[in-house]
């Protein structure tokens, strides 16, 4: 029984566990307020976090990504998952995506504590970026780059998304 154990497991060993990838940290958007009555457009500062599968086949993955800016009288957040392609450059990463999800927008009116206005509404971002390898568990994300088209309160909303921080990396042979 014991020797059946011991030749089953030692296959196993050598069997390619996919590869997750957990992503944190900072984020701007640029935001295209002009819509909600704003003027021009609002700089936001936040968090950015996604869970990747970069390889479920060869170069393809998939990723999904949430993030949060506000500023002082608006918030948002996207939920957004897709595909995405990667390309390995010696241990580094390059990498672009297509997500489809939700924005949920906040704005507050001045001189109120309450918030104001809110709604959810649909979206999609085309973006990507660089992974810079540290060590065979971590990466730091130089850059992602994110076009982030949305569709709220009946207006539509042109937004650049920033992204920088650490890349968590579990799995993998």
């Amino acid at each position: 029984m014991l020797a059946l154990i011991f030749f089953s497991v030692v296959p196993l060993e050598a069997q390619n566990i996919p590869r997750i990838d957990v992503f944190g940290g900072y984020s701007y958007l640029r935001f295209d307020s002009a819509p909600l009555g704003f003027t021009g457009r609002s700089n936001l500062n936040g968090w950015n976090a996604s869970v990747s599968a970069p390889n479920i086949y060869r170069y393809l993955g998939i990723t999904a990504d949430a993030s949060g800016h506000s500023g002082s009288e608006l918030t948002v957040y996207n939920f957004l998952a897709g595909p995405q392609l990667s390309v390995n450059r010696g241990e580094n990463r390059f990498y672009v995506h297509v997500l489809f999800g939700k924005t949920r927008e906040r704005f507050a009116l001045q001189g109120v504590s309450r918030p104001g206005f809110s709604t959810l509404a649909r979206a999609y971002a085309l973006g990507g970026g660089y992974d810079w390898n540290l060590n065979r568990r971590f990466d730091f994300r130089v850059i992602q780059a994110d076009y982030i088209h949305a569709s709220a309160f009946g207006s539509k909303q042109n937004n650049l998304r920033l992204s920088t921080g650490v890349v968590f990396k579990f799995g993998g042979k």
